[in-house]
């Protein structure tokens, strides 16, 4: 396609160019229509007063199609757009099995999970952890996911709005604000319904723009055969690697049951997730959801990995950032949009649009949920009455603006927290796996009580945050290196600017899999995979639980309401019901010796804990 062009004229238009008029006016289109969504169902006239199950759940009547996008793009941010396709070109595409913790992740969802929330239909999931534990547990588990979405949210706008910021020249801060503002007036005017159909909108401007953007870059290297030919001499494809050594950062091992506690938190017990499957009418509409979200996840991750791939190809003889035309991994993706794009006008518009649409969905599901749960968990149980309707969806509103505003302010100092970034991203996954444990502990183990559950989440979440912690330190120290792919400079044109120095024209290792360098003064706890962290602090919040729960006392499972646990245990609840009933009913003493016998019958074979 570019067969007239050097790689140096390449070069220098990609450098030069910024955004037409066309590309800003498809961004500000995107907007535009967003915001339109919100005002439209902000101040539709309504039939009736709009109840609070409106406002946060859509009247339990919201259509399959728009939430099952919605969902898909919520749960994949500006992040995992612009930094899946640089995992796969520096690290190769191990990661992909990404897809299998997904799965694992779903398979569990469906059997397990959703049947107990879809039909608890709880307007916060954390009142679950009031109901089968205490209120301090639910306190403490809103209190972690609030603040872990305060801080993910400024990343997950910053992200993006460094990216466009990168090919239209427009003032980084004030293009997040925009954005974070238009965001939060169409969520607090218009609730789910607005967060769920701005979403399904922006997915369609996301997908379209990657299916266009890998047609182009197949096209611009030679087609799909040389593609894959390029990256097998660059050895960057590999899924099934099944070393099993944990020191190792990517293999299948590493990524599949290292990043299953996260996938299945997002999917199974994260707050915005299951506030869509009860939005849905009925439970069997759920389930179809969430076979919808899940192969919309698996595509955009197959096209992200296709994209990487595709820059690897492009740039395999002609690294950008050693050549100097990018600064950090990040701008890949950008850049390589503007070089295949820049024959089309508008094109490249319609991409950055899509990066911009996730972090808009993710934000504007982070906001709804957030605000529900703030209210809900923390606002409500201090007013001195009952609010109506009217009132809870004024301060539900309220709550999203304020959240909203601490979000914009914060988007401010992340620039400045650019070396602890990666503590920061890693939060999502410390935090994930102590959620993930607090509901599992809840549904999977009957006899588990509140000190054991709350010991469990305290000793996981140190255990986390200390190897999270620790490693990144060591890091930044440079006794622990991730180590890269080879990547050459070679072929690049004379005029680029590579710097003064370099006395090789190939960087990295060589040959599969990742490979991770530590200095003697590691310990070997920090050398274990980052991926493994959640997992690790799952086991740990389980044996702590159920230690300090035997230790303590169990919970009288004849006590335990059957519907806070999975449905494969109601039956052995009932059981442990049946016998108190049965005292009951001969209450207080058998008067023959028949209702004697028939008592010491039914209760003699109670299992104890």
């Amino acid at each position: 396609m570019f067969s007239n062009e050097t790689t140096a004229q390449r070069h220098e238009i990609v450098t030069s160019m910024k955004f037409s008029w066309i590309e800003h006016m498809v961004f500000f289109t995107l907007l535009i229509a967003s915001l339109a969504i919100g005002v439209y169902y902000g101040f539709k006239p309504k039939k009736k007063e709009e109840t609070v199950d409106d406002y946060m759940l859509g009247g339990r009547k919201m259509p399959i199609i728009p939430v099952a996008m919605s969902l898909v793009v919520s749960f994949v941010s500006g992040i995992t757009l612009i930094g899946f396709p640089a995992e796969m070109y520096f690290y190769g595409t191990q990661l992909f099995a990404v897809n299998f913790s997904i799965l694992i992740g779903f398979l569990l969802l469906n059997i397990f999970y959703l049947p107990v929330f879809y039909h608890l239909k709880f307007k916060s999931l954390y009142e679950y952890l009031e109901r089968r534990f205490h209120k301090s547990v639910r306190v403490l588990a809103s209190g972690i996911f609030a603040f872990s979405l305060l801080l993910y949210i400024p990343v997950v706008i910053y992200v993006p709005a460094l990216a466009f910021n990168q090919v239209t020249g427009m003032p980084l801060y004030l293009l997040a604000t925009v954005i974070c503002a238009i965001c939060i007036v169409y969520t607090s005017l218009g609730g789910l319904k607005a967060v769920v159909w701005s979403d399904a909108l922006q997915s369609i401007f996301t997908f379209a723009a990657m299916i266009a953007v890998i047609i182009l870059g197949c096209a611009s290297i030679g087609g799909i055969s040389k593609m894959i030919e390029i990256n097998r001499e660059g050895e960057r494809l590999e899924i099934f690697n099944f070393d099993p050594d944990p020191y190792k950062m990517y293999t299948f091992w590493t990524v599949t049951f290292g990043l299953l506690p996260i996938q299945t938190n997002f999917c199974a017990t994260h707050p915005a997730a299951i506030q869509r499957y009860i939005s849905l009418p009925t439970f069997r509409q759920a389930r179809i959801v969430t076979i919808a979200m899940f192969v919309g996840i698996v595509l955009f991750k197959t096209f992200s990995t296709w994209m990487g791939l595709i820059i690897y190809a492009k740039y395999h003889d002609c690294d950008p950032i050693m050549s100097d035309h990018i600064k950090k991994p990040g701008q890949l993706l950008p850049y390589f949009v503007m070089d295949v794009a820049s024959e089309y006008p508008g094109l490249a518009g319609i991409f950055l649009s899509g990066v911009v649409s996730t972090g808009l969905s993710t934000m504007s599901a982070g906001l709804n949920t957030v605000a529900g749960t703030l209210y809900e968990d923390f606002v409500r149980p201090l007013l001195p009455r009952r609010l109506t309707d009217k009132q809870t969806n004024l301060m539900l509103k309220i709550i999203v603006v304020i959240i909203g505003a601490i979000s914009v302010l914060l988007i401010y100092v992340v620039e400045k927290f650019g070396t602890i970034m990666q503590i920061v991203n890693n939060l999502q996954g410390i935090t994930g796996g102590v959620l993930l444990f607090l509901f599992s502990f809840g549904i999977f183990i009957p006899w588990g009580n509140t000190k054991g559950v709350t010991a469990g989440a305290i000793a996981g979440l140190l255990t986390t945050c200390s190897l999270t912690i620790g490693t990144y330190i060591y890091s930044q120290s440079g006794e622990i290196k991730f180590g890269k792919k080879v990547t050459s400079i070679q072929n690049c044109p004379a005029n680029s600017s590579i710097p003064l120095g370099l006395n090789s024209t190939s960087f990295g290792y060589p040959g599969v899999g990742t490979r991770t360098f530590f200095s003697d003064t590691v310990p070997a706890i920090y050398r274990v995979s980052f991926l493994y962290n959640s997992l690790i602090g799952m086991v740990v919040s389980f044996t702590v639980a159920c230690a300090v729960s035997f230790a303590t006392g169990c919970q009288d499972v004849s006590e335990l309401e059957p519907e806070l646990v999975i449905p494969q245990l109601r039956s052995f609840i009932l059981k442990k019901k049946a016998p108190i009933e049965l005292r009951q009913r001969y209450s207080p003493v058998p008067t023959s010796e028949k209702a004697a016998s028939d008592l010491q019958k039914d209760t003699q074979n109670i299992p104890q804990c």
